[in-house]
C-alpha cells in the first residue's frame, strides 16, 4: 500500500513536473512568440516610415502625381529604383482621401475610375491619421516572403494637414527568423544566468539597431547619390553649387561643366546595356581623377555628367576638361567587349557678379549644344553669342519638325535643257522651306539641320514622292531629277520606297533620275553600292553631282557606273577667272566622262560666254540662271510657253531619260494642242 502510494505520489509529482514543464514550455513559446511579434512589428514600423520618408523626399513633383496621377520620366527613374532600397519590395502610393494611385509593380493610374480603387485600410488611416502595421504569413502565398509587413503610413504636410499615404511591404523573413532564434535561445539559457539573459536581448537590439542604422544611411545615400556610379545627383550637386558660388574666394575661377557621352545609344546597341552602364562607370572614374577635393561631380541623367571645378585660371579650367575627354577615351573591356567612346564638353565660367545655380546650368548646357553642333568630341567656353545662336538654331529644329508633320515644305524645278537644240529635257526638283513670316530658309541651312535631328529620310520619302507624282503630269519626253541624302541610305529601304513612289505616280523609270555627291559615297560605300544598283536595275538612272569638288571622284566614276556626271558650279565660274584654265580642265571632264559612256551637265551657267565655251566641248545639258530659275509647279507651264515653240508628241525612245521635245516632222501642228497628260494647253508653232 505505502509503495503503491509512492508510486501514485512519484507519478504524481512527474506528472506535475511534466505538466509544470509542459506550461512552463507553452509560456516560453507564447512568450517568445510574443516578444518576435512585438519586435518585428516595431522594425517593421521604422523601416516602413524610414523608406517612406525617402520616397516622398526622393520623388520629384509629387503634389503634381497626386493631382493628376501621372507618372513623368523622372518619375518613372525613381519608381523603378525604389522597391531596391532596403527590405521594401512591393510598394503603393495613396491619395489623401485613401485612393490607390500607383503601384510598383503595376503601375496604375487612374484617376477617372472613381471608387474603383478606393482602398479601406487606406481609407481608415486617412480618417484616423494613423499608420496601420500587420504581419502576415505569405508562405502559402504565390511570389511572396514567408513573412511580411504590410504598413500603411501617413505623411502629412508642413500645416498637418495629411499629403499622401504610403503602403509599403517589407520582408521581416530574416528579421523574424533572427528574433525567434534569439529569444528561444534566450528561453533555453534562463538557468545559466541573468546576466546571459539580459545579454542576448541587448545583443539582438544592437544588432538591431545596427541593421536599422545601416538601412538609414543608405535610404540618405540613395536621396543625394546616383545608385549606378555613386557620384552625386543633379539635386545634390545644386545645393552644393549653391554653396560654392555664396563662399567662393574671389580670385578662384569657378567652372560648370556639362559632359555627355557621343552616341551613347550605339554603344548600348552594339554590345548591350549592361556594357552601357559599365562604360559609363568608366566615365565617372575617368572624370573623378582629375578632380580636386572641391570639386563636385554628379550623373545627371542618362549619359549625362555635371562638374564644378574650382581653378586658378580658365586655361588651367580647360587643361582638366581636356585631360578628363582624353581619358574618357581610353578603351575599356566590358562583357567580353572591347569599348571605345568620346565625350562632348559645355563649359560656363562663373564672372564676378552673382550668377544663379539655374543660369549656370543652363549656360553649361547651351556650350555642350554648341559642341554637338560642331561635330562631337569637343569642349566648347560659352559666349552670349552662343546663347543667340542656340535660340535661332532650336527655333530651326522647330521649323523643320512642324514642315516635316504638316508637310508644308514646297518643290521647286528648276530646268535641265538640251545644248543643241535648247529644248527643255525636264527638272532637277529642289526643296524649299520658308519660316513664318514667309522669308525662304536656304536649304544649306535647314536640309543640314533635317540630317542632324534624324527627319530627312522621312523628308526625302515625301520628295520623292510629291516629284515621281508631279513628273508624271508632265510630257512623257520630261524627266525628273531628286538630289539624296547620305541619311536616306541608312535605313536599307531607299529602293523601295523609290519602286513604291514611281509605282504609285506610274511614273516610267526611265524618267527618274536620282543626284548623289561624292561625300554621300564616302560614308559607306557598299551599302550605297548595294541600294543603287537595286535603283538601276528597274530602270532609274543615277548622276554624280558636284563632281570635282571630292578627293576620289575618278575612282568613284569607276566603281558605281554613273549614267551622268555633273559639273560643279565653281568650274563654271572659274571660266570668268581663268578661261584657257579652267577650259582645260572642263574639256577634261567632259572627255572622261564620255568615254565612260555618261552623259554631262554643266550647272551654273548665267552667261552666253560660259554657254558657248561648253558646247564647243560637247557637254550635253545645260543648267543655270540663263535658261531659268527654279519656279513652283504652277509656273512651269507659263515657263515653256514662254520659252518654247515646239514640242514632242511621243516621247523620245531609248537613250538617257528625257529627249529634247521636237515638233514632229509632217505632222501640221497648228494653233492648240493638248499634250497626254499635261494639264494645260499651249500653242505650237
Amino acid at each position: 500500500m505505502t509503495a503503491n502510494r509512492q508510486t501514485f505520489n512519484l507519478t504524481k509529482i512527474v506528472a506535475g513536473i511534466v505538466l509544470g514543464m509542459g506550461v512552463l514550455a507553452a509560456s516560453v513559446v507564447l512568450g517568445v512568440n510574443y516578444a518576435v511579434d512585438q519586435a518585428v512589428g516595431i522594425d517593421a514600423r521604422t523601416k516602413a516610415e524610414d523608406w517612406a520618408k525617402y520616397f516622398i523626399n526622393t520623388l520629384p513633383d509629387l503634389d503634381r502625381l497626386l493631382a493628376t496621377g501621372k507618372l513623368d520620366e523622372r518619375q518613372n527613374a525613381v519608381v523603378a529604383t525604389a522597391a531596391k532600397v532596403g527590405n521594401v519590395f512591393r510598394f503603393k502610393l495613396y491619395d489623401a482621401a485613401g485612393n490607390e494611385l500607383l503601384e510598383s509593380d503595376a503601375a496604375k493610374f487612374d484617376r477617372n475610375a472613381g471608387n474603383d480603387h478606393l482602398d479601406n485600410e487606406a481609407k481608415e488611416v486617412a480618417e484616423t491619421k494613423l499608420a496601420r502595421i500587420a504581419l502576415n504569413d505569405g508562405s502559402k502565398e504565390r511570389n511572396m516572403p514567408p513573412l511580411y509587413a504590410e504598413a500603411y503610413v501617413p505623411v502629412f504636410k508642413a500645416n498637418g494637414a495629411l499629403r499622401t499615404i504610403v503602403e509599403t511591404y517589407v520582408d521581416e523573413t530574416r528579421v523574424a527568423s533572427f528574433f525567434k532564434t534569439t529569444f528561444q535561445a534566450l528561453a533555453i539559457s534562463l538557468g545559466l544566468g541573468m546576466a546571459l539573459a539580459f545579454g542576448a536581448p541587448t545583443l539582438a537590439f544592437l544588432l538591431r539597431t545596427k541593421q536599422a542604422r545601416e538601412v538609414k544611411q543608405r535610404v540618405e545615400f540613395l536621396a543625394s547619390h546616383d545608385p549606378m556610379t555613386s557620384l552625386l545627383n543633379r539635386r545634390s550637386l545644386a545645393e552644393r553649387l549653391l554653396q560654392r558660388i555664396a563662399t567662393r574666394p574671389a580670385d578662384n575661377c569657378l567652372a560648370v561643366v556639362f559632359l555627355d557621352v557621343d552616341d551613347f545609344k550605339l554603344i548600348n546597341d552594339s554590345y548591350g546595356h549592361e556594357a552601357g552602364d559599365e562604360f559609363l562607370k568608366h566615365v565617372a572614374s575617368s572624370i573623378t581623377a582629375f578632380c580636386q577635393p572641391d570639386d563636385f561631380v554628379a550623373r545627371a541623367g542618362g549619359d549625362e555628367f555635371i562638374i564644378t571645378l574650382g581653378r586658378d585660371t580658365e586655361d588651367s579650367v580647360m587643361a582638366t576638361v581636356e585631360a578628363m575627354m582624353t581619358a574618357v577615351r581610353e578603351p575599356l573591356t566590358a562583357r567580353g567587349h572591347r569599348i571605345s567612346g568620346q565625350v562632348s564638353a559645355g563649359v560656363h565660367i562663373l564672372g564676378n557678379t552673382v550668377t544663379s545655380v539655374e543660369d549656370a546650368l543652363h549656360n553649361a548646357d547651351v556650350a555642350l549644344y554648341q559642341s554637338k553642333l560642331d561635330g562631337k568630341n569637343t569642349a566648347r567656353l560659352f559666349s552670349d553669342e552662343m546663347e543667340v545662336r542656340m535660340r535661332a538654331r532650336r527655333e530651326l529644329e522647330l521649323l523643320v519638325r512642324e514642315a516635316a508633320r504638316d508637310r508644308s515644305f514646297e518643290l521647286y524645278y528648276q530646268p535641265l535643257v538640251d545644248v543643241r537644240s535648247r529644248y527643255c529635257l525636264g527638272f532637277e526638283a529642289l526643296l524649299r522651306l520658308k519660316n513664318k513670316d514667309g522669308v525662304p530658309v536656304p536649304p544649306t541651312v535647314f536640309i543640314p539641320v533635317a540630317e542632324q535631328i534624324g527627319l530627312i529620310e522621312e523628308i526625302g520619302n515625301w520628295v520623292i514622292e510629291e516629284a515621281t507624282r508631279t513628273a508624271a503630269l508632265w510630257p512623257d519626253a520630261m524627266y525628273v531629277s531628286i538630289n539624296l541624302s547620305v541619311k536616306q541610305f541608312a535605313s536599307g529601304r531607299l529602293a523601295a520606297t523609290v519602286r513604291a513612289a514611281l509605282e504609285n505616280s506610274d511614273l516610267a523609270p526611265g524618267r527618274l533620275e536620282l543626284e548623289v555627291t561624292e561625300s554621300l559615297l564616302m560614308e559607306n560605300t557598299a551599302t550605297v553600292a548595294r541600294q543603287l544598283a537595286a535603283i538601276k536595275a528597274f530602270g532609274a538612272s543615277i548622276a554624280m553631282d558636284d563632281f570635282g569638288t571630292g578627293y576620289s571622284s575618278l575612282g568613284y566614276l569607276w566603281q558605281f557606273g554613273f549614267d551622268k556626271l555633273k559639273i560643279d558650279r565653281s568650274f563654271i565660274t572659274a571660266l570668268t577667272a581663268d578661261e584657257n584654265k579652267a577650259r582645260d580642265i572642263l574639256d577634261t571632264i567632259v572627255t572622261l566622262a564620255h568615254r565612260l559612256g555618261m552623259k554631262v551637265t554643266a550647272e551654273g551657267i548665267e552667261t552666253d560666254r560660259q554657254a558657248s565655251i561648253l558646247e564647243a566641248l560637247s557637254c550635253d545639258q545645260f543648267q543655270g540662271y540663263l535658261y531659268g530659275k527654279p519656279l513652283p509647279m504652277g509656273d512651269i507651264g507659263a515657263y515653256l510657253l514662254q520659252r518654247f515653240h515646239a514640242v514632242a508628241i511621243a516621247p523620245v525612245s531609248g537613250g538617257f531619260p528625257g529627249g529634247p521635245l521636237r515638233r514632229t516632222p509632217g505632222s501640221g501642228l497648228r494653233g492648240r494642242h493638248r499634250l497626254r497628260a499635261w494639264p494645260f494647253t499651249f500653242p505650237v508653232s
